[in-house]
């Protein structure tokens, strides 16, 4: 199998796949067309995230607004702050560093957490959880989801600056996250079948996370063979 198929097979077939669920179900559920584009915009910058390419914080951060809209919609209020004061600031600023950073061959120079950071970084999200779960999810007395909301919300923002900071390690603990998300979404769909174009995202987002640590990854010891 030679590349060009290679990457037919595996970044564009499932991309195209997930777009044709997404509008297939838009159009059953009689779902807006605002609610359903940040879904396909996000097929677009889970590819180049993949590609550990730095437009996809650009594209990302526009795409971060316009999902924070649909959260508030949702009632999904920490999400939509992570979306709207998080997420879309520091993925534009994830955008304009990773242009800064870069190695001899224009490429992003990406890095890893030390074992001591990585215990931190736990501790940072297991703390923001619990500050936002037990202390400001009473705020939102109509939350829907407070208890996964309010975690990959911790989790989101942690990721978030990992990666504007080039750490691999963001897309390591962003597969937990979209995990946390699949369950979050599959509970919402039992009740609320009109969402699951958020459930086939979350699978999707999972599946291209995966591949984007492995990418990563690979780019490191490519310009580290010694490490």
């Amino acid at each position: 199998m030679n590349v060009k198929t290679k990457r037919v097979l595996i970044d564009y077939l499932p991309m195209a796949l997930a777009a044709a669920m997404i509008i297939t179900f838009a159009v059953w559920k009689e779902q807006t067309f605002f609610k359903t584009l940040p879904t396909l915009i996000t097929l677009g910058v889970q590819l180049l995230n993949v590609r550990v390419n730095r437009y996809a914080f650009m594209v990302g951060g526009i795409n971060a607004v316009i999902y924070g809209i649909v959260y508030l919609t949702e009632g999904l209020y920490f999400s939509m702050i992570s979306a709207l004061v998080i997420s879309a600031p520091l993925q534009l600023y994830s955008f304009i560093n990773w242009g800064r950073k870069r190695s001899a061959n224009s490429k992003t120079e990406l890095r890893f957490l030390s074992m001591r950071q990585r215990i931190l970084v736990i501790g940072i999200i297991l703390c923001g959880w619990g500050v936002c779960y037990f202390g400001l999810s009473g705020l939102f007395a109509t939350a829907k989801m407070p208890l996964p909301d309010t975690l990959t919300f911790s989790i989101g923002i942690t990721v978030t600056v990992l990666a504007a900071l080039r750490f691999i390690d963001s897309q390591y603990i962003n597969i937990f996250s979209c995990t946390v998300s699949i369950i979050m979404w599959s509970i919402i769909c039992a009740s609320e079948p009109g969402n699951i174009n958020y459930l086939i995202i979350s699978i999707y987002n999972t599946f291209m996370i995966i591949k984007a640590s492995v990418n990563w990854t690979r780019r490191y010891f490519e310009a580290h063979p010694r490490a």
